[in-house]
């Protein structure tokens, strides 16, 4: 059947969409279970609430200087995957994706903190962006390696005595990415940007969050200048949008969960400026609870946001002092 009309038929029948659905989630499941996949994700699992890499042998000989355990991890992928969708090509394997416009990704596998992906730089689309202003420093420990094609990178380090300077020194220089090459990068001062590829660039990743509450710092590769901070969790952000609504509407109901958010009880891993939020968001709503909560923080020794919230109370005291008796 030619390729037109297999997609037409595709588009019109919603059934055989569902048939093809299902049989790239079975395709899936075998590759997982499969003998040369099963240990890397047991391994995964391991790694994800915190093991050093060593510890989970499967998993670290992906991002050993031999490049035959990632080629065979990979391929055995790419197999079952182009199997199915030779077969469906409307199908899309259940799997998390990243779209960045030079370099889209597919997740294989996360657990916990940590993640295993497979990412593909687009030379052609890499040689049409500008160069980049800034470098992002982001709480998390990165492996890369380079599965075929070549390219280069520039390894932006971030010099200082600790985070959230707001000045950076920066140093930077050149990286060869060849197949083989294997790179280990510690986000907190070092960012890794891929600047040309000679075509297509495969790597597989490898990925763990820091469990800390620090937020992605992004400097100016100009002047070193700290141009923007975001929570470094994809649900932090999504929780601060929540808590932000649920401020907006006035939702009283709310001030006890925003309190437990703030003072960290929900979720120890939770971002400074999703504490922060929820903390404005519980004042606004209740300012005894707000004030109580406050003075928490601002006598918690090693929390961030003690000296923050020490002088916003102080602040809000001298504005209007019958708060402190209402408290």
């Amino acid at each position: 059947m030619p390729m037109q009309n297999m997609l037409a038929e595709f588009r019109r029948d919603a059934l055989e969409w569902e048939k093809g659905q299902a049989d790239l989630a079975q395709r899936l499941a075998e590759w997982r279970a499969g003998p040369a996949v099963a240990p890397v994700l047991s391994a995964m699992e391991h790694f994800g609430r915190g093991d050093p890499l060593e510890k989970c042998a499967p998993l670290a000989r992906l991002f050993a200087d031999e490049q035959a355990a990632a080629m065979d991890f990979v391929q055995s992928f790419a197999e079952a995957g182009l199997g199915g969708l030779g077969r469906y090509p409307l199908g899309q394997l259940p799997l998390l994706h990243g779209t960045r416009q030079a370099a889209p990704a597919l997740v294989l596998a996360s657990s916990g903190r940590a993640s295993l992906a497979l990412a593909a730089y687009d030379g052609s689309v890499l040689a049409s962006m500008p160069a980049p202003k800034t470098a992002k420093f982001v709480p998390r420990e990165t492996w890369i390696h380079v599965l075929e094609g070549s390219g280069e990178a520039e390894l932006v380090l971030l010099r200082g005595e600790g985070g959230g300077e707001e000045r950076g020194v920066l140093q930077s220089g050149s990286l060869a990415l060849r197949p083989g090459t294997v790179a280990y990068r510690y986000g907190r001062r070092q960012a890794l940007q891929v600047r040309s590829a000679d075509g297509s660039l495969v790597l597989l990743r490898l990925q763990r969050r820091f469990p800390c509450r620090e937020p992605a710092r992004e400097y100016s590769l100009p002047d070193g200048a700290l141009v923007h901070q975001a929570a470094a969790r994809a649900e932090d952000t999504l929780l601060e949008l929540a808590v932000t609504l649920l401020g907006r509407m006035n939702r009283q109901d709310a001030v006890a969960p925003m309190v437990r958010i703030a003072s960290g009880a929900l979720d120890i891993e939770a971002g400074e400026s999703l504490r922060w939020q929820a903390m404005r968001e519980a004042i606004a709503l209740d300012a005894a609870a707000g004030l109580d909560l406050l003075s928490v923080l601002a006598t918690s020794p090693g929390d961030p946001l003690a000296q923050p919230a020490a002088a916003l109370r102080a602040s809000l005291l001298e504005v209007c002092p019958r708060l402190e008796r209402n408290s």
